[in-house]
């Protein structure tokens, strides 16, 4: 009867560990993607998506002058994993000359033109923002940074 209690105990400290580590076990295994999928359903847990900065990068980027303090920003995003993650937050700061920031905006992934949550494993995402600057007339932007980060 104690082995048994100590099998059943062992058990749900598994299934316990299993759903509180699910984010990382997934990364760590794809495969049991779809077993603790169903396992928080049945528990009722939420199932986050992954979130490693290292997981989603910036193929390529570009920043257009369209007028006084208006630029369009055309960024495509990649999914380097095999696994569906959550959308970053995109950081775009503006310099100057002396590579010092004229202005900084965070870009969320709902405010996005085209709003998501989530990026598909493997998945390339183009995102075209108009933003408008405001304090920056008068000072010359001669270079920009754009940086991926989740908040």
């Amino acid at each position: 009867m104690l082995l048994v209690a100590v099998a059943a105990l062992a058990l749900l400290l598994g299934l316990q560990a299993a759903t509180q580590w699910r984010a990382p076990l997934t990364r760590a295994v794809p495969a049991t993607q779809p077993v603790l999928e169903a396992l928080c359903q049945t528990l009722d847990c939420q199932q986050a998506l992954p979130t490693n900065p290292n997981d989603v990068v910036i193929d390529s980027s570009v920043l257009l002058r369209l007028g006084p303090g208006m630029y369009g920003f055309h960024v495509v995003l990649r999914n380097q994993t095999a696994l569906e993650v959550a959308s970053p937050a995109i950081e775009l700061t503006l310099t100057d000359i002396h590579d010092q920031v004229l202005v900084r905006r965070v870009l969320l992934p709902h405010e996005w033109p085209r709003p998501t949550a989530s990026l598909p494993a493997g998945a390339e995402w183009s995102l075209q923002f108009e933003l408008a600057f405001d304090g920056i007339e008068g000072r010359v932007m001669t270079g920009y940074r754009a940086i991926l980060f989740y908040p």
